[in-house]
């Protein structure tokens, strides 16, 4: 009887140790499943956010590009605004130089 119970505890032991081991094993794919599964996910993160940054970026490169071209219109606006003065101005000058050198100098 005693050597039955000596038996039936080794018994169980070798079978704890068969679960302690299989637990193991087990947990370590487990580990293993949640670091391909995280650098999987970590990956598909990086190419989100690449995309997105790439999106904004030419937004911002569309937007730059349209005030640039509100701000040349602008100057060309303004150019031909000061190049219509200064062309009555100019007239009024050779007028004035013509009319002073004429008082000056005689004809």
């Amino acid at each position: 009887m005693v050597e039955e119970v000596i038996n039936n505890i080794i018994e169980a032991e070798e079978k704890a140790e068969n679960i302690i081991k299989e637990s193991q094993t087990k947990a370590k794919e487990i580990v293993a499943k949640a670091k391909e599964e995280a650098a999987i996910l970590v990956e598909s993160e990086k190419k989100r956010v690449q995309l997105e940054v790439a999106q904004k970026a030419n937004k911002a490169f569309s937007n730059g590009e349209n005030a640039a071209r509100e701000a040349i219109q602008e100057c060309e606006k303004q150019a031909d605004e000061m190049a219509k003065k200064a062309s009555k101005n100019v007239d009024k000058a050779v007028d004035f130089i013509i009319g002073s050198m004429t008082q000056k100098y005689g004809k």
